[in-house]
């Protein structure tokens, strides 16, 4: 037996009395939209209660502007002023990770101490890549792969991780906002 499908209306709808467009669509682009801007314009905003697709939404943004970048870079600038650009990029696109890495754990009802994980992590993979630099060697030690690869995992569980539903002690459930 199938299910009976979903329909949703691809015809925009109309503001009663101006004629103007009511671009909500139903995957919520406006809400998405919005769920990025609060992520780029609260840097430093620890306080309150983060979604999944914020997470999402960010890291998708921070891969477009990554990959457009290192196009030009590559393409149109020096080498060395490219490598330094980028280096910029990663670190300045860090920041914010770090707050909305806190607010998605206060999603899940845990403390945001947990958010040192990301400096870890990120330890982890510079060490991992300045071993290999220092011992002149094509890897790293398969101690340091592993803790980095758990370290990743770890993360990545942690910021996919459904949240609490409704209010929780960190503030009001963002999904009814």
């Amino acid at each position: 037996m199938f299910a009976a499908p979903i329909a949703f209306s691809a015809e925009p709808r109309h503001v009663a009395g101006n004629g103007a467009i009511d671009l909500n669509y139903p995957s919520g682009a406006t809400a998405e939209l919005g769920l990025l801007r609060r992520t780029i314009a609260g840097v430093l905003d620890f306080k309150g209660r983060a979604r999944r697709t914020e997470v999402l939404l960010y890291q998708f943004a921070v891969a477009l502007v990554g990959v457009t970048l290192g196009f030009a870079g590559s393409t149109f600038l020096p080498h060395a002023f490219a490598s330094t650009l980028i280096v910029i990029v990663r670190v300045v696109t860090a920041l914010p990770l770090v707050a909305l890495f806190a607010r998605r754990l206060r999603d899940q009802n845990r403390s945001a101490w947990w958010t040192l994980i990301l400096p870890g992590g990120m330890g982890l993979n510079i060490v991992r890549h300045e071993s290999r630099l220092v011992a002149n060697t094509p890897s790293s030690p398969p101690w340091l792969g592993l803790a980095y690869v758990c370290v990743v995992i770890l993360m990545l569980v942690l910021f996919y991780w459904p949240g609490t539903r409704g209010p929780n002690r960190f503030g009001s459930d963002p999904r009814e906002a």
